[in-house]
């Protein structure tokens, strides 16, 4: 994923979206994990930011949850109901518009820290299990994550392109 992410960061969200929307349902899957766990994953402070931050919003939070279920992993999308339940006694989600959340929040709130902190050690705990699943998933279904051109497409598409024939 991180050659389709990458060039993504920071960039338009009008942008991201139609990229997403070109992608396989089973790239979809992945793309939707990746981001959410390259970002969590760092520390419970990252946690609790960046589930926050998909929190508030609804679309995207639904999304990740979707999407990691089709890996089959139920684990996971459990920890991530527990973290918004959770969140959801702190005022979460909050709209993007109105989005306050800062890293310092455990810091001044303990019962939050002592609230997330259990859920980020378990996130911690099953993600290797996730990543197992989804590797597991794509040595199974490859077809659905890369596109293989035969001889005869790659002559079709040389035959249809612009590029003038020697």
């Amino acid at each position: 994923m991180s050659p389709i992410m990458e060039p993504l960061r920071g960039k338009d969200p009008i942008l991201k979206s139609q990229v997403y929307s070109e992608l396989t349902p089973s790239q979809q899957d992945l793309f939707m994990f990746y981001a959410y766990y390259n970002h969590a994953k760092h520390s419970l402070a990252e946690y609790y930011w960046w589930t926050a931050y998909y929190l508030a919003q609804p679309k995207i939070w639904t999304e990740i949850k979707l999407r990691l279920r089709n890996f089959g992993d139920e684990n996971i999308v459990g920890l991530l109901e527990e973290t918004e339940e959770v969140l959801q006694k702190w005022s979460h989600p909050r709209s993007m518009e109105s989005f306050d959340v800062s890293v310092n929040d455990l810091e001044n709130d303990s019962l939050l820290r002592e609230s997330l902190s259990p859920l980020y050690s378990h996130f911690q705990k099953i993600t290797p299990f996730t990543l197992n699943q989804i590797g597991i998933y794509i040595r199974k279904h490859p077809e659905e994550f890369i596109l293989v051109e035969t001889q005869q497409q790659i002559k079709e598409n040389v035959t249809n392109s612009d590029y003038p024939s020697s």
